[in-house]
């Protein structure tokens, strides 16, 4: 009886979603909308630390030295900045290094060559690379630079305002995922409001088969099945097409942010398969609880049963 009354739920939940086939797939569609939007707001989270780390990884100051400055204030500023917290690391180019380095970057360029050759001597004096963990400690290093110890032996600093890049970065997201949860948000409303239609012509197109229904003692539930049933159908239709959706256009897209970050860096594809259970799961959930309650509501208000 059980399996019986099981099986006739689900074919008329079935014949609902086919006779309202229109609207249904304006339904699916609707949620597949909010739910690649969220999923995008989720790769654009993932990019954006990538991003993040991909530049705090390079946050580094060029310190070139005076070319007579001497070995021992090398070695000082050395050990100054290596115990500093907020410094990751730091390496020295000797002046010969330098100017080695000098020479094959600009092998090409003959006017800089014959200049450095009348010039007679290497111009260049030592230099210290300092990299810095994140970009909050950017700031400390460059106040470090101006210990008496050693600043005026300081010739020029190189560097770029790498807290000013992370900050544009999040404020550029933060834009993007308001926007998104705004459009999401639109999305989904669409959606619930023509779930509520949806089961309200349902409900006027069958109502002779549900006044039938009562006549011959079917309980309550057993008419609200179907109307809950289908509402489950619209949501597992959805959360398939959007992982159909999402699975090549991530393998699409990881290629490009290769070109910008590395091979694997942003690693969007490997991010979904190890989470995708959670990410997916969650969201049909979700998708399930909220259409499943705007069903309810709808049948409440409409359904006199």
């Amino acid at each position: 009886m059980m399996l019986t009354s099981t099986y006739r739920i689900i074919k008329f939940a079935f014949q609902n979603f086919w006779r309202n086939i229109w609207l249904s797939i304006i339904t699916v569609s609707m949620l597949v909308l909010t739910l690649l939007t969220v999923n995008i707001l989720l790769v654009v989270n993932r990019v954006t630390d990538q991003t993040i780390a991909f530049v705090e990884n390079r946050i580094e100051v060029s310190v070139y030295f005076n070319e007579k400055t001497e070995q021992v204030k090398i070695n000082d500023a050395l050990t100054y900045f290596r115990t500093l917290p907020e410094v990751k690391d730091v390496q020295e180019i000797s002046a010969d290094e330098a100017f080695a380095i000098f020479k094959t970057r600009h092998a090409n360029d003959a006017d800089i060559l014959n200049s450095l050759e009348e010039l007679g001597k290497n111009p260049f004096g030592p230099t210290l690379i300092i990299k810095a963990h994140q970009a909050k400690d950017f700031d400390a290093i460059i106040t470090a630079l101006d210990h008496p110890r050693f600043r005026d032996d300081i010739r020029q600093r190189n560097f770029s305002d790498y807290q000013s890049i992370v900050s544009k970065i999040r404020k550029t997201t933060s834009e993007i995922r308001t926007g998104g949860m705004i459009l999401s948000g639109i999305f989904f409303l669409i959606a619930l409001l023509i779930i509520f239609n949806t089961v309200r012509v349902a409900i006027f197109i069958h109502r002779e088969e549900i006044g039938i229904m009562r006549l011959v003692g079917a309980s309550s539930n057993f008419i609200r099945a179907p109307f809950l049933v289908e509402t489950i159908i619209l949501s597992v239709f959805s959360i398939l097409i959007v992982i159909a959706i999402m699975y090549p256009a991530l393998a699409l897209i990881e290629p490009k942010f290769s070109q910008y970050f590395g091979p694997g860096t942003t690693g969007l594809v490997s991010y979904f398969e190890q989470n995708g259970l959670l990410i997916f799961g969650t969201q049909f959930l979700a998708l399930l609880i909220v259409t499943m309650g705007s069903t309810a509501l709808a049948m409440r208000k409409h359904l006199k049963v």
